[in-house]
């Protein structure tokens, strides 16, 4: 019986399975290296903890929150493009000796704020918050009195959850203003449940005088 002539050019099975397998964990390797820099770098996975800022996130919702806004936000070559946390942003944050908490930016360093009636006042302008509930008021506690005026200071931010009545925040005297560097980033994706899958803009706030 003659041998095939063409049978030599073809690839012998373990030699095939073998590049097979070491392509795959090449591609796991790339990967797994790709989540790395994206974790340190990029982005923060976080997980909704509570109902503080309902009616807008629920317990257990999965977020991605952009750590590149807390890397660079703030530096000098940044200015020109207004990349820094503003009004409005939903943001994550850890103060010492207490779990991540998820918050809305409210204040901003330098701004004048004061609750009075219910109603929150930024540098003397009345704020009407488009993301929450018509009949939603803000309540003073610890750290404000109704009609106080407080000034953010330099670098930190003054932070609430959109659910006022049930929500730990910077009107707590042991949380108050937060400092920059206690912020991880600011929330620009829900991705779990897959029904409510949602880019994540800066919430509309308007101001009357």
């Amino acid at each position: 019986m003659s041998k095939n002539p063409f049978l030599h050019d073809l690839p012998k099975p373990k030699k095939k399975i073998t590049k097979i397998f070491l392509d795959i964990l090449q591609f796991i390797v790339i990967l797994l290296a790709l989540v790395v820099v994206c974790y340190l770098f990029l982005v923060i996975p976080n997980q909704v903890d509570g109902d503080s800022m309902l009616p807008n996130f629920h317990d257990k919702e999965l977020l991605l929150t952009n750590k590149i806004i807390q890397l660079i936000g703030d530096k000098k070559f940044m200015e020109k493009y207004d990349y820094n946390y503003k009004r409005g942003d939903v943001v994550i944050f850890q103060k010492p000796d207490h779990p991540d908490f998820i918050k809305r930016v409210i204040a901003l360093p330098g701004d004048k704020i004061m609750i009075q009636g219910g109603y929150i006042y930024i540098n003397g302008q009345k704020i009407t918050e488009a993301y929450l509930p018509k009949d939603r008021q803000t309540r003073t506690y610890s750290f404000m009195s109704e009609g106080e005026t407080k000034i953010v200071p330099e670098d930190q931010y003054f932070l609430m959850g959109d659910n006022r009545n049930n929500s730990k925040d910077s009107r707590f005297s042991d949380i108050g203003f937060v400092s920059r560097e206690h912020l991880k980033g600011r929330v620009f994706l829900r991705y779990w449940p897959l029904d409510s899958f949602e880019v994540i803009k800066t919430g509309e706030i308007n101001y009357s005088n």
